[in-house]
């Protein structure tokens, strides 16, 4: 096949192929089903349905792995009918399904907001957006390249200061949130007693700040955090210098929010904006 007509023919039925899974209109189906063989016992329509729900049930098995604590809120069910737009939205491009799942915070928003009868799960997008942070966390990687080791700060020329970028550690991330979802999370864990717990759950409680991050035994660790940590924090991760950090607005010391992240591990390095 070296003849752009021959590849173009095939890019065609793998645009039809791709439409007729996670879009099936009739239209889609019935060109999908173009180059599908019948069989005996079942026909083109009925072979591409088999592996459409072969496809689709490993997708939405992939997602309850990764919001485990979204299923639970709201059961299995509801999940996988929840989320069959999400998947018609946002199929997936990558052989590797563990990286499935980014915008379905976003996409529950959406659908809270347009389903009438879903409105009481206000909170559950930022659960799915903790649920996310805490599988990248997870799977984070153990290094990272080109930075100096926190050693070296000594050594930083005084007027070359401003221009530290801090490095956090790859698991690291910080999250907002008008729900306290990390109750939420806490409380639907397989290990949790919910003795206590029910009861001290208010959806009103305030504006939450949270940091999760993957510690080296590689257990998973989620704190409530002050709004100055959460501003500090996010402005690293966002890749400001210190000069750009060291002119927002703080109520605590910047040099104590500092040295709190770099003796918690937070910080693990810094480069030079050249």
């Amino acid at each position: 096949m070296n003849s752009n007509s021959d590849l173009d023919a095939l890019r065609a039925w793998q645009q039809n192929f791709y439409r007729g899974i996670f879009d099936p209109s009739e239209d889609h189906v019935q060109q999908a089903c173009t180059d599908v063989v019948a069989s005996e016992t079942l026909s083109a329509k009925a072979r591409l349905e088999i592996y459409r729900n072969s496809i689709l049930g490993g997708i939405t098995t992939a997602l309850m792995g990764i919001y485990p604590v979204c299923v639970k809120l709201v059961g299995e069910v509801y999940f996988t009918q929840m989320v069959s737009g999400y998947l018609r939205q946002h199929p997936s491009s990558s052989p590797d399904v563990g990286g499935y799942g980014e915008f379905l915070a976003d996409y529950l928003t959406d659908f809270i907001a347009s389903n009438r009868s879903a409105n009481e799960l206000i909170y559950l997008p930022d659960v799915a957006r903790l649920e996310w942070l805490w599988h990248k966390a997870f799977n984070a990687s153990e290094t990272v390249k080109n930075i100096f080791p926190l050693a070296e700060l000594a050594n930083v020329l005084e007027d070359d200061q401003g221009d530290i970028r801090f490095v956090l550690d790859p698991s690291v991330a910080v999250m907002t949130s008008l729900y306290p979802i990390h109750k939420i999370w806490q409380l639907n864990q397989d290990d949790a007693s919910s003795e206590g717990h029910a009861e001290s759950i208010h959806l009103d409680e305030g504006r939450m700040n949270l940091s999760i991050r993957r510690r080296s035994d590689y257990g998973m660790v989620i704190d409530l955090i002050s709004v100055d940590e959460y501003q500090f924090l996010f402005a690293i991760s966002d890749n400001n210098t210190f000069a750009e950090i060291a002119v927002l607005e703080y109520e605590a010391s910047i040099n104590d929010l500092l040295a709190n992240a770099l003796q918690s591990g937070l910080i693990i390095g810094f480069q030079l904006s050249s």
